[in-house]
């Protein structure tokens, strides 16, 4: 009889773990959670699974801190400085070490920026860079340390872009910015696994990958030439801690890529796929769902990820 009562307990908790009841907030189905504002990038703090997203209606970053609700509240967490007399547009964020957030102002060919938010909530410029460069994707390195993907654009002519390594200065404020990967036409997304880089090239329709150790080393910027996948339109990335990559792959779509660079559609009813998150704790892909009608709200998209 005992033997009969922990075999049931077991088999009890086995299938609670396969249906993700061992990750707590997981969701079991998929969510669409409607967001009232003007989405794009996203991130979500690894200690307690608060989903962070860039919002250009508010030109700020607003957050929540249980996505899994039926109708989470979504609370202003920063404003960014706006450029005056532009358009806002909020990209990427990602985020440090010390739990301040990096995020990027896209600057539409004039004002782009970097900006430091620290738990406080105050919000510093963290890159007086080339405000040319249009930049979208953002990954955070180190403390002192990220990587950037921009191209610049002039008239009729193609976008060219690349990837560069932003430092942080001994004096406050400043930086230092040096391109290591060039080439590209409209890098979007960045992201690091182990030693590689990924970069999504939306003007290509490729993720490429280089080495970082090498790009970094080497005295002047590489050209990225190695494919890692061939996709349609993709967006900013975000990987797996088993190194999947997942990103958008054509215009209502999005995908998760194995480590060989092999696609699976996990969705194909977005509106305008734009940022993901990946919580690994919780099993669960956030993905921006935006809206490109005026009298349709955007959404955020929880999806369960083994």
């Amino acid at each position: 009889m005992i033997r009969r009562f922990a075999y049931l307990m077991f088999s009890f908790v086995v299938a609670a773990c396969a249906s993700g009841g061992g990750s707590a907030g997981a969701p079991a189905t998929p969510q669409k959670i409607a967001f009232s504002g003007t989405p794009n990038g996203i991130a979500i703090r690894d200690s307690d699974g608060a989903v962070f997203v860039t919002d250009d209606k508010t030109n700020g970053i607003v957050m929540t801190e249980n996505i899994a609700d039926a109708s989470p509240d979504f609370a202003l967490f920063a404003r960014i400085p706006a450029a005056e007399g532009e358009r806002t547009s909020l990209s990427q964020i990602d985020f440090a070490p010390n739990g301040h957030l990096m995020v990027e102002r896209f600057g539409f060919g004039t004002s782009s920026a970097v900006f430091d938010i620290a738990p406080s909530r105050q919000a510093m410029l963290a890159s007086d860079t080339n405000p040319a460069r249009r930049r979208l994707g953002i990954e955070v390195l180190d403390g002192g340390t990220f990587l950037s993907s921009w191209f610049t654009k002039e008239g009729n002519a193609p976008a060219t872009g690349g990837v560069s390594v932003i430092t942080r200065g001994a004096t406050p404020g400043s930086v230092t910015e040096r391109d290591i990967v060039t080439g590209l036409g409209k890098p979007v997304g960045v992201v690091v696994v182990g030693d590689t880089l990924f970069i999504s090239d939306q003007a290509a329709n490729r993720i490429f990958k280089v080495d970082l150790q090498a790009a970094r080393a080497s005295n002047e910027p590489v050209q990225a030439t190695d494919v890692f996948a061939t996709v349609d339109s993709p967006d900013l990335l975000a990987a797996s801690s088993d190194g999947t990559l997942y990103t958008k792959c054509g215009a209502h779509a999005i995908c998760s890529f194995s480590k060989r660079g092999r696609a699976t559609v996990l969705a194909s009813d977005f509106d305008e796929p734009r940022g993901i998150a990946v919580d690994g704790a919780r099993k669960r892909l956030v993905a921006v769902d935006r809206s490109s009608a005026r009298d349709k709200p955007s959404a955020l998209r929880v999806l369960p990820i083994r």
